[in-house]
């Protein structure tokens, strides 16, 4: 895909701020997305957090703009911790500090799973789990003695899938992964015949560094429609997936998948830091997207955005981005359907 994400410097700055401010905020306060234990305290922390940006005596959009994107990066450690908990339940907890993020505000999953992995307070089911998550088989190249019941943990958590099997025997045997044979045996092998499209079903923290090991066109749709099936997959990591793809094989990949999934696609781009590349996504795929999916999109941005009061984004530009060059037909259908965007 020839659409490149390049963030502005504006972007960045706005990025470093929020991300200053997120840091002063307790880490078991972020995992209740600043409710509070009790639940009702999101005003309180909201207000907080409205009154140290204000501090800094900007333009109110750019205040509300860093306040909102601080919002975006509480959902981010949530959604980051929420994938890892089941693994990491006895390493230290405050995690806050210990999280890699890059540049552009979102969370740098591999970079803080090598930082994770150094914790001494890991134990050796832990890091083999981790490693074995994030494909960093340089991390974790001899195993620890793991006895009958660490091999039972190990399968209940990460799912025991021709990869962690072809991971197992390769940190046994010292040798690299062999990725040409993995391919072949997610397209070919009896493991596929038997249970379809599961091959990579227990595994998609690793899924940015798999992804372009993996040398069929076939066995990447299946990765990445089995990833948009489960809703497992971030915004920023779908874009770096579907960027590595040849245009060719993005529009058999785009054709192939369903209704549902084109728009999730598409709507991945309404997520921070990606709206700046919306318009250009949208007109890409222009001739596939249905006036439904218009519909879809004008709802997320109404009512989960806008209701949400998420500011991260200059939404009101990129709604009549978004409208003034849909057909008649569509303006109709959307209008039919009780919104009215403009």
């Amino acid at each position: 895909m020839n659409i490149r994400f390049r963030p502005s410097l504006q972007l960045l700055v706005k990025a470093r701020i929020a991300l200053k401010f997120l840091l002063k905020l307790d880490f078991l306060i972020v995992l209740t997305d600043l409710q509070g234990e009790h639940g009702d305290m999101e005003s309180f922390y909201r207000e907080c957090i409205h009154r140290s940006v204000h501090c800094l005596s900007l333009e109110l959009t750019v205040e509300r703009n860093i306040e909102s994107i601080v919002r975006t990066m509480v959902i981010e450690v949530e959604q980051w911790y929420n994938c890892h908990w089941d693994f990491l339940p006895d390493a230290d907890f405050n995690y806050l500090g210990r999280i890699c993020w890059y540049s552009h505000g979102t969370i740098d999953y591999l970079a803080t799973a090598r930082v994770l992995l150094q914790d001494v307070n890991l134990n050796h089911r832990q890091r083999f789990i981790l490693s074995y998550k994030y494909c960093l088989q340089d991390e974790q190249r001899q195993p620890e003695e793991m006895f009958a019941d660490d091999l039972t943990y190990v399968s209940r958590i990460a799912g025991l899938t021709t990869t962690l099997r072809s991971w197992m025997d390769e940190l046994r045997s010292n040798n690299p992964l062999n990725w040409k044979q993995i391919t072949h045996e997610a397209e070919f092998g009896r493991y596929y015949r038997s249970k379809k499209i599961q091959v990579f079903s227990g595994n998609y923290l690793g899924l940015l560094y798999y992804f372009k090991k993996l040398r069929s066109p076939e066995v990447r749709y299946r990765c990445l429609y089995l990833a948009l099936e489960k809703n497992s997959i971030r915004p920023f990591y779908l874009y770096l997936c579907l960027a590595r793809l040849p245009d060719y094989e993005l529009d058999a990949l785009f054709n192939r998948f369903s209704e549902r999934n084109r728009y999730l696609i598409i709507r991945s781009f309404l997520h921070w830091p990606l709206q700046c590349i919306f318009p250009s996504i949208v007109e890409r795929f222009r001739n596939r997207i249905s006036d439904q999916i218009y519909l879809d999109l004008f709802k997320f941005i109404l009512f989960e955005i806008f209701e949400r009061e998420l500011l991260d984004y200059e939404y009101v530009s990129l709604v009549k981005q978004l409208w003034a060059p849909l057909s008649e037909n569509t303006k109709r259908f959307v209008r039919e359907n009780g919104l009215y965007p403009l």
